[in-house]
């Protein structure tokens, strides 16, 4: 794909997670000082790590967090591993209950400060998107139990088994579209569940609800969306990725970027989707 700017200037002499990765993985840089950047942000965020995993109790900063060391120390499955444990609530018993629809929310993740409810919806520069902070949880530690190796933990099955489930008497969607998208994006980032059924039926839905522009209905966080389907590489994701490239082809900005707000990290969405997809 041929973009009209180049879309990597904004991440030069950036310092952020977005932009180390960034200037570390696309733009080629391996200088000392970089790497001595990217150790010391590691460092600093694994000694702020509370003792049970968490980043002071709240699921906005510990997906932020482990979202940056994923990044920044992909092969080190390690750093994440206690925080994981947090977001698959370890310490707690496993939740059981049944919606008044008949939808299995047993083995989920719903245990959710009040404060971090409005960060949920506060936040627009995370992957996971704001909804239902019980979707956005659950999301949140399958996606990063794909990322930090504990596909195989029972709670890990526990919830996908509800997820199958729910999935079934909601007709291809777990909530609505952009709780639905955290969720999916947990399902493309496991081994097992990738190239599932569920995955598939999830994208289909998703590619149903999918304007001529490339844009999905039911949603606004085209960014968040286009990042998501591209973690797949099913026929479902490639014919919604190619519907929405002229999308993203007309909407950059002169100076490389896309968005009016946030636009690091929906320039990093961008880009890291399009590399996923072999593109650019």
């Amino acid at each position: 794909m041929e973009l009209k700017y180049s879309p990597y200037t904004i991440f030069k002499k950036s310092k952020n997670p977005y932009a180390l990765y960034a200037r570390t993985k696309w733009m080629g840089e391996s200088s000392s000082l970089l790497k001595s950047k990217i150790q010391r942000l590691t460092d600093t965020l694994l000694r702020s790590q509370s003792r049970n995993g968490s980043w002071s109790d709240s699921v906005v900063r510990t997906v932020e967090n482990l979202y940056t060391l994923s990044l920044l120390s992909p092969g080190n499955r390690s750093v994440g591993q206690k925080a994981v444990d947090w977001l698959l609530e370890k310490d707690h018993p496993p939740i059981i209950y049944v919606s008044g629809d008949g939808s299995p929310y047993s083995g989920l993740f719903f245990k959710v400060q009040h404060d971090d409810v409005k960060s949920i919806y506060d936040r627009r520069d995370l992957p996971f998107t704001r909804g239902c902070s019980g979707f956005f949880k659950t999301g949140a530690a399958l996606y990063f139990s794909g990322i930090f190796g504990r596909s195989d933990d029972k709670r890990v099955a526990a919830a996908f088994k509800s997820l199958d489930k729910v999935l079934v008497i909601r007709k291809g969607k777990w909530c609505n579209i952009p709780c639905s998208n955290n969720i999916l994006r947990g399902y493309l980032s496991h081994p097992c569940k990738r190239d599932s059924a569920q995955s598939r039926k999830a994208l289909k839905v998703l590619e149903e609800v999918q304007t001529e522009t490339g844009g999905w209905r039911g949603t606004p966080f085209f960014y968040q969306t286009f990042n998501t389907v591209a973690q797949s590489n099913l026929p479902g994701a490639r014919r919604q990725m190619r519907r929405a490239m002229d999308r993203v082809a007309r909407s950059q900005n002169r100076d490389g970027t896309w968005g009016r707000s946030n636009v690091e990290f929906n320039t990093f969405m961008i880009l890291d989707a399009l590399h996923r997809q072999g593109v650019i």
